[in-house]
């Protein structure tokens, strides 16, 4: 048995229904999307953005009619020409780029107010706590009268 296989790209579009339609082209003409990992537990759901080598200054989270959006915006700064060269590169594979991506949250189920985020070993965790009605509840015993 012969198995035979194909090379043949992807279609360009084929990812776009999972899009969120909030990613900004870099300079290169690509869209940079970091990658999240939503995860839920009993009391919250928990977000993690893959962002190594930012600042958390530069992070911007906010919350406005049902959608979360967490933007990442490069400092730009002046060079300064006398005290350092720009350098040569031969090879250059990495660079910070701007980025913003957003979530549609059900404010019935999320206390927008008790969102929290931290930013440790490049990775932006935000806590997005339940709110009391929308925690599982134990079961309920019914007397039969």
């Amino acid at each position: 048995m012969k198995l035979t296989t194909y090379n043949r790209p992807m279609p360009s579009n084929f990812l776009r229904f999972f899009d969120d339609h909030a990613t900004r082209a870099n300079q290169f003409g690509k869209a940079h999307r970091p990658a999240v990992n939503i995860a839920e537990t009993d009391d919250a759901f928990e977000l993690e953005v893959l962002a190594p080598g930012r600042a958390k200054e530069n992070f911007n989270i906010a919350f406005n009619e049902g959608t979360l959006e967490v933007t990442y915006t490069t400092p730009t700064a002046e060079p300064d020409t006398e005290t350092a060269p720009e350098p040569n590169f031969r090879l250059r594979e990495f660079n910070l780029v701007d980025f913003t991506r957003r979530f549609q949250l059900d404010d019935k189920v999320i206390d927008i107010d008790a969102i929290d985020a931290t930013y440790q070993d490049g990775v932006l965790r935000l806590a997005l706590p339940k709110r009391e009605e929308a925690l599982p509840k134990a079961p309920r015993q019914i007397a039969v009268a």
